[in-house]
C-alpha cells in the first residue's frame, strides 16, 4: 500500500512539474503563489514546483526501483530538513528587508494567520512562519534519526 502512495506521489509531482512550465511561461514577471495546496511538496510558487516536482519524482522512482520504501522516507526527511532550514532563515531575514518588493512583499499571504490571531503585524507573521519552519526541521531531524537507528514507521 505504501508503495502505491509513493508511486502516486511521484506521478503527481511529475505532472505538477510539467504544469509549472506552462504556468511560469504564462506569467513572466511575477511569481504566482500556490502554497495552499503544494506545501507538502515544499513549493510556495510555480518555480519551486518545477524543481521540487522533478526532485520528488526522482526520489520516488529511486525508491521504487530499489524496492525500498525507506529510501523515499529518507529522501523526504532530508528534503524537509534542508527546505525548512532555508525557509527558517528566509523568514528570519525577511523581517529586516527594506523596501519590500515582489515577490518578497508577501503580507497578503498571511490571511490564514490573521484569521487565527487577528490583524497581526508582518513581523509577527514572519516570526510565526519562522518558528513553524523550525518545528518542521526538528520533526524531520527527529524522524531521520529514528529511521537511521532502525526504527520503523
Amino acid at each position: 500500500m505504501f508503495t502505491l502512495l509513493i508511486s502516486a506521489w511521484g506521478i503527481l509531482n511529475l505532472a505538477l512539474s510539467i504544469i509549472s512550465i506552462f504556468k511560469i511561461r504564462k506569467n513572466l514577471k511575477n511569481c504566482d503563489f500556490i502554497l495552499w495546496w503544494t506545501f507538502i511538496a515544499g513549493a510556495f510558487v510555480w518555480e519551486d514546483m518545477l524543481v521540487f516536482g522533478i526532485l520528488h519524482s526522482g526520489l520516488a522512482l529511486f525508491s521504487l526501483l530499489m524496492h525500498n520504501n525507506n529510501y523515499w522516507i529518507l529522501g523526504f526527511l532530508v528534503f524537509w530538513i534542508v527546505r525548512s532550514a532555508g525557509e527558517t532563515l528566509y523568514f528570519f531575514l525577511e523581517q529586516f528587508i527594506v523596501p519590500k518588493h515582489h515577490p518578497h512583499y508577501i503580507t497578503e499571504h498571511f490571511v490564514a494567520l490573521r484569521k487565527i490571531f487577528g490583524d497581526i503585524s508582518d513581523q509577527k507573521a514572519f516570526i510565526i512562519m519562522q518558528v513553524l519552519m523550525q518545528s518542521i526541521l526538528i520533526v524531520s531531524i527527529f524522524s531521520l534519526i529514528l529511521l537511521l537507528t532502525g526504527q520503523n514507521f
